[in-house]
């Protein structure tokens, strides 16, 4: 019936002229609104794009003729309108929502990377704004954007023709955006989320429906939609309860006239024609570097649409280039200024956004026998890049975090993160680190997760992520920390990389490689204590010229301790045939580790412990892990208290007991005393105390308890799974329940520990809490 319509529509066109509405949209700008060079069109001889200040100029060009010749004017954008680039993270977007301002936008659409700063910045940024943010899909559970800046649909007269605008969100949301960024923030299906405003839009005057949405158009449009009518023909897709791309939505939007997208930074000349729904699909190319407008034809006295037409060389996408668009220069000022300032402050203080897990979840699981690798004398960190993470979904995260777990390392890198929400799901399974992750990476995001309490942060830092074409889209994430020792803290810049990959990218990572040489050069008087590692996706067999190593392998201050390994075959980082390769490098400082000095570096061969490589790479990854151990030449900060004491400790066993049970040493000593005190060995501790010669009240260590009941229930209890208690406690322990969840000591009913286990126990059935944590366990608050 559309299609009919259309036919009808166009004819009628020959005889009346049609009501003209000129659609102006922008997609994924990602704070890139200053001038810049054009590098992905030209990498030797780049163009420069004008940037916003033309864009400006041209819509207010384009705002006065629309008065002078009758026709109406829609200004759109598809989201992710702040992140990736230091002018917009500055001061988390509120630049560029005065920018918007400025230009005169009459709605957006909230994308995945608006949530960057949280769900409560976007709020912030939904009352500064004088245009609506459009988000019909909301599903809330308390979060910050159930308010009425925040909207379903607008429905905007035009040249006398009423428009309705409906915000459709990414739904996916929940798997691409940290659940602390979300706040609680989940998006509806788009399919059932049309079917249900559209009508109501309708009913309220809406003549032409269009959908402004995040759920991006894929590279591959053509393809992608082969395969959907495919998959539909086989009754394969259910569109109720399926997350759909913007072409995808296109099939099932019969009442829909055209669909603006934003989402990814991917974009076409012309728009998208469904044949089924008879809907268009427009996105332009992101990152400031073009917009698009076309007009929409509207029948004068029906008012249905009836097509549209381009303006400038049959296209709808324009390129901002200066050869073609001229900038205001008040705007173009106010812009560079914003610009200037924002990289000064970036440059002076980064991002002190860590993160930690709020409510951990213990790994239930214990499916892979993985190594222990931690040393009390050694700094651990692994390089790890986990492909398309996750790409086997739950079974990916479990597998990883019972791996972590097991490991027990110091420092991870994790590279190549496609949906950094199911990396929130990863760490609540770990929570003694600490992590960041990319805030300015547009593909990709990098991570790196560290030991909280070994650990001091200082600061997140993302180099050149106002110029991140030679690194993929995806900038350097460089931790800023600080190891505590015995001696005071050691600082630390742990520089986590992802080059462009394949051949076609060769010239892309020497310029990186070279830009990155040049900037820990820069920085070097001040932090010399680097290390550099991730996916260098080059390797250092690969013959001169053919690789990216040049700037580092002629610096003295550098080496790669990871060079050593990478001739043996059979520690190949990625050993996928056909391409079995050395990949994944970690360089460092000589000041931090000298060459020559005692190290220790290895590939982990994850199949060993998983039954398998295959295995292994459908769980988690292509890549394996690389490891690097090293001594910073001082016991950490604990270890040193631990050690002036231990000593006497076994010697005078009895003694040390009473100082700590007589409150003699400080408390956190006494816990670090009895930390150190549980590692050691069975032999170590089986002569040292027995139940005799114990006063009632002694602090007895995990490592003793575990002894004593071992024999006393004739089963063998591990020390890692039980706490510490006094004499009179472990005599109330009348048995042990050893489950796959852990180990579940069962006292006497009326003892202090069953009474302290009843009051935890009610007190978090009082406040509601589905589960609670009691002496390092995991227990349902279920009445029975």
């Amino acid at each position: 019936m559309k299609y009919r319509i259309l036919l009808i529509l166009l004819f009628t066109w020959v005889i009346s002229s049609p009501i003209k509405i000129n659609l102006v949209t922008t997609n994924d700008i990602h704070g890139v609104i200053a001038s810049q060079k054009a590098t992905f069109m030209n990498p030797q001889y780049p163009p420069t794009i004008v940037g916003a200040a033309a864009f400006s100029k041209y819509v207010d060009e384009l705002r006065n003729s629309t008065i002078n010749n009758g026709e109406g004017l829609l200004l759109l954008d598809g989201g992710n309108i702040f992140q990736g680039n230091p002018l917009g993270m500055a001061d988390s977007g509120q630049s560029m929502i005065e920018w918007m301002n400025r230009i005169g936008y009459d709605a957006m659409v909230p994308g995945s990377y608006d949530f960057i700063s949280g769900a409560k910045n976007l709020q912030s940024l939904a009352l500064q704004s004088n245009f609506p943010f459009l988000f019909s899909n909301l599903e809330c559970d308390n979060c910050p954007l159930e308010f009425d800046e925040i909207k379903p649909y607008i429905i905007k007269e035009i040249s006398g023709v009423k428009v309705g605008i409906l915000g459709v969100v990414n739904s996916q949301i929940s798997e691409i955006v940290l659940s602390g960024n979300r706040m609680g923030t989940t998006a509806e299906f788009e399919v059932p989320t049309m079917r249900k405003w559209v009508p109501e839009m309708k009913s309220e005057g809406a003549e032409v429906v269009i959908v402004l949405t995040s759920s991006g158009v894929p590279w591959d449009r053509e393809e992608e939609y082969e395969k959907l009518v495919e998959k539909v023909n086989n009754g394969e897709v259910n569109e109720n309860n399926t997350s759909l791309n913007a072409i995808e939505m296109a099939y099932f939007a019969e009442d829909v006239d055209f669909i603006v997208v934003g989402g990814n930074s991917k974009g076409y000349w012309l728009p998208w024609y469904d044949p089924h729904s008879h809907t268009y699909v427009i996105q332009g190319y992101g990152n400031g570097t073009e917009f698009s407008h076309i007009k929409l034809l509207i029948d004068e006295n029906t008012h249905l649409f009836m097509g549209y037409e381009t303006l400038v060389d049959g296209r709808a996408s324009q390129t901002l280039l200066s050869d073609d668009f001229e900038a205001d220069r008040t705007d173009a000022n106010w812009i560079q200024s914003k610009l200037e300032n924002a990289i000064k402050s970036y440059n002076s203080h980064g991002s002190t956004n860590v993160k930690n897990t709020a409510y951990p979840k213990e790994v239930q699981l214990d499916q892979w026998d993985f190594p222990y690798l931690n040393t009390d004398e050694n700094i651990e960190i692994i390089t790890w890049n986990c492909e398309f993470f996750p790409h086997a979904n739950d079974s990916t995260i479990l597998a990883l975090a019972e791996a972590v777990s097991d490991m027990d390392v110091d420092i991870i890198a994790f590279q190549e993160l496609r949906r950094v929400g199911w990396f929130s799901k990863l760490m609540t399974y770990l929570p003694d680190y600490s992590y960041i992750v990319s805030e300015q990476a547009s593909f990709m995001d990098l991570a790196i997760i560290f030991k909280s309490d070994l650990f001091e942060f200082v600061r997140q830092y993302e180099p050149f992520s106002e110029n991140d074409y030679n690194f993929a889209g995806r900038p350097p994430l460089q931790a800023d920390l600080l190891l505590k020792t015995e001696s005071g803290e050691i600082p630390l810049s742990i520089i986590n990389i992802h080059m462009k990959c394949c051949d076609s990218g060769l010239q892309r990572r020497k310029n990186a490689v070279k830009m990155l040489h040049d900037y820990v050069d820069e920085a070097f008087e001040t932090q010399s204590n680097i290390i550099l590692l991730g996916d260098w996706n080059d390797d250092t067999k690969d013959e001169p010229g053919q690789h990216s190593f040049d700037p580092f392998f002629n610096d003295s201050r550098f080496h790669f301790v990871t060079q050593e390994i990478s001739f043996d075959i059979s520690q190949a980082s990625y050993p996928k045939e056909p391409w079995v390769s050395f990949l994944d490098h970690i360089l460092v400082s000589n000041e931090l580790v000298s060459q020559g000095s005692s190290y220790k570096v290895q590939t982990i061969k994850m199949g060993d412990f998983m039954g398998g490589y295959k295995i292994y790479d459908a769980y988690i990854s292509d890549h394996l892990p690389v490891l690097f151990s090293f001594s910073v030449g001082q016991k950490l900060k604990y270890e040193r208290i631990v050690e002036e004491i231990i000593v006497d400790l076994l010697d005078e066993s009895k003694s040390l007991q009473k100082e700590i049970s007589n409150n003699n040493i400080k408390l956190i000593n006494k816990e670090i005393i009895l930390e150190r005190l549980d590692s050691l060995s069975a032999s170590q501790t089986e002569n040292i105390i027995s139940m005799n010669n114990l006063s009632e009240n002694e602090i007895i260590t995990t490592n003793e308890i575990a002894l004593i009941l071992s024999k006393k229930m004739n089963i063998n209890i591990n020390s890692k799974d039980i706490f510490r208690m006094t004499k009179n406690e472990i005599l109330s322990v009348n048995s042990v329940v050893i489950t796959r969840g852990g180990t579940y000591l069962v006292f006497n009913k009326n003892s202090s520990l069953a009474l302290s286990f009843r009051s935890t126990f009610k007190l978090a059935v009082n406040s509601g809490d589905d589960h609670f944590i009691w002496k390092k366990n995991k227990y349902k608050s279920v009445i029975k």
